[in-house]
């Protein structure tokens, strides 16, 4: 998922933050799945990354080739 959120940014000038959102929330509407997914909202399933600290959310595009996730979240569950 990262190489396409920042082929969006580099290739279609895409802002992180449209990127980053096209990738989870527009993602799960394009699947007809955003009851269950796609946003960090209450009732929804707990799929998440946590990362490293980072200076912005516009710095994640333009660091691929970097592992900056710390956690992995899936179900609600620590993996």
């Amino acid at each position: 998922m990262n190489f396409v959120v920042a082929l969006s940014c580099i290739q279609m000038k895409m802002l992180p933050a449209e990127a980053i959102n096209a990738a989870t929330i527009n993602g799960a509407f394009a699947m007809e799945a955003e009851k269950e997914a796609g946003s960090i909202t209450v009732g929804k399933r707990a799929n998440l990354i946590f990362t490293r600290p980072i200076p912005s959310i516009a710095y994640l595009p333009y660091s691929f080739g970097h592992n900056l996730i710390d956690k992995v979240m899936l179900n609600g569950f620590f993996v």
